[in-house]
């Protein structure tokens, strides 16, 4: 469907028709020329590459108009109207690819970004539990482990294929059936039972925006926002811990950058993650608005919940699947 729609000039209908509305994209890490430690990471939390996402760019240049955050904030408080087919582009967990692969093409393209980041890997110098967890698998020995019934059973690790199914199965059993709402010292059970030793600081530091990086992409028009201090399943933790994580990550951003962090993405981003004292504790902590992961494609800034904003996650390529979801079309 989507394929016929862009090719018939349905597409371009529907973003005429779809004015006054916005779309939130979502991306993760940006593929590139990887470093040895890079490949060691969770190979499906990469959005797309950067050469895709330089063609992504250009293909919003000319099918939207890319809004800033304080826009959006602006239509929100109802003093300002947002141009038609308004795009706001985001990026979650600051890594160090943001820095050195979306941040050039953003300029490249007179284009700005929402960046929200989890203040923990900003201060601590330490890369988030999925990549910690991805590294730990493709190092481990080849075996068969267990793992216990509550961190996915046992795995066998050969290849990279098995390798890659493990982390799936791991990151799903994390996600859905654990606990705990900060995931880290779960992957550091699994590192010792797998017999792998972690990274020192100084390493995992290769992956982590520093706040030099973090405050000049502020300067240069980027926003920066809040992704909570330890990324934690929010609806695992109790009201007062969940306004904590929140107040504490804006706290610091807004000692670093000196200007007031407005937004605030969800961790995950699913209806399951976080819950209605998640929305309060982001009214309550002094942020603007927030953002879910849900994948509606457009949204009414006239008629929303300011603290429930609908996100999609960009397509990994940049043909005419891309060029259907941002005219809110289903492939």
């Amino acid at each position: 469907m989507g394929y016929v729609a862009v090719r018939t000039g349905v597409a371009n209908l529907l973003r005429q028709v779809l004015r006054n509305r916005l779309t939130v994209l979502a991306y993760h890490r940006i593929g590139g020329a990887t470093s040895q430690f890079d490949a060691l990471f969770d190979d499906s939390v990469y959005s797309c590459t950067d050469a895709v996402l330089d063609q992504q760019l250009t293909l919003l240049r000319q099918m939207r108009n890319v809004v800033t955050l304080d826009q959006v904030c602006d239509a929100l408080d109802g003093v300002r109207t947002l141009p038609p087919r308004a795009a706001l582009i985001t990026f979650d967990d600051a890594t160090q690819d943001h820095y050195s692969r979306a941040f050039p093409l953003l300029r490249r393209h007179n284009m700005t970004g929402v960046f929200f980041v989890s203040t923990r890997s900003l201060t601590e110098r330490t890369i988030e539990w999925w990549n910690l967890l991805g590294l730990t698998v493709k190092r481990a020995a080849a075996g068969r482990y267990d793992l216990g019934q509550a961190l996915g059973g046992p795995v066998i690790l050969t290849d990279d294929e098995s390798r890659a199914s493990a982390i799936k199965t791991i990151t799903a059993q994390i996600k859905l059936s654990s606990t705990a709402a900060d995931a880290l010292p779960v992957v550091l059970t699994i590192a010792k039972r797998l017999g792998v030793e972690l990274p020192s600081v100084d390493q995992q530091t290769d992956g982590v925006i520093s706040s030099a990086q973090l405050a000049e992409m502020q300067r240069a028009g980027m926003a920066i926002g809040s992704h909570t201090h330890s990324h934690p399943f929010l609806n695992r933790l109790s009201p007062e811990q969940q306004l904590a994580e929140l107040t504490r990550s804006k706290r610091i951003l807004e000692d670093l950058l000196q200007v007031p962090v407005r937004a605030l993405a969800y961790p995950y981003g699913q209806a399951s993650d976080y819950d209605q004292h998640s929305r309060e504790a982001a009214k309550l902590a002094g942020y603007d608005c927030a953002f879910n992961l849900l994948k509606r494609r457009v949204v009414d800034v006239r008629n929303i919940d300011r603290f429930d904003i609908h996100r999609f996650p960009a397509a990994a390529d940049a043909d005419y699947r891309f060029e259907a979801s941002i005219s809110a079309i289903a492939v």
